[in-house]
């Protein structure tokens, strides 16, 4: 019990996180297409890929075609928000983010227009084990 107490406080400690320290953000420039050609929400659209099988850093691109501001979080199955910050007016967003501190879990990016959700996107880290036993005879 007092291990879930330590970590329900770091999980709040870490919903407070001001989007301008980017704790998941992987690279500080992001790119950026900026186009003022209005698009219908619903070709809204959002892509998660996992750069490399080893480890736990993904590429999200978010396509605006509204070119509007939005909100980027990402939260954990309790859906306490880990990191938010606001996408600049643009018609593609990318960039790249660590998750490699996260534990085991199912965790959320999601986009929000105000309070109306756009596109949202789930992951689910585990970790595999294996055991393999080995005999020999002498």
């Amino acid at each position: 019990m007092k291990h879930i107490l330590v970590l329900v406080a770091i999980l709040l400690s870490l919903s407070s996180v001001n989007a301008q320290e980017n704790t998941y953000a992987y690279n500080e420039k992001a790119s950026f297409i900026k186009d003022e050609t209005p698009v219908a929400a619903a070709s809204f659209k959002l892509e998660i890929a996992k750069l490399d099988q080893e480890d736990l850093v993904f590429r999200i691109t978010v396509e605006n075609p509204g070119s509007e501001k939005v909100i980027l979080s990402i939260k954990d199955a309790n859906n306490v928000v880990l990191h938010q910050e606001s996408l600049p007016a643009t018609l593609v967003y990318k960039a790249k983010f660590n998750l490699q501190g996260l534990e085991d879990g199912n965790y959320t990016f999601e986009i929000r227009k105000g309070k109306t959700k756009l596109a949202e996107k789930s992951i689910d880290i585990r970790t595999e084990t294996s055991i393999n036993r080995t005999v020999s005879v002498q």
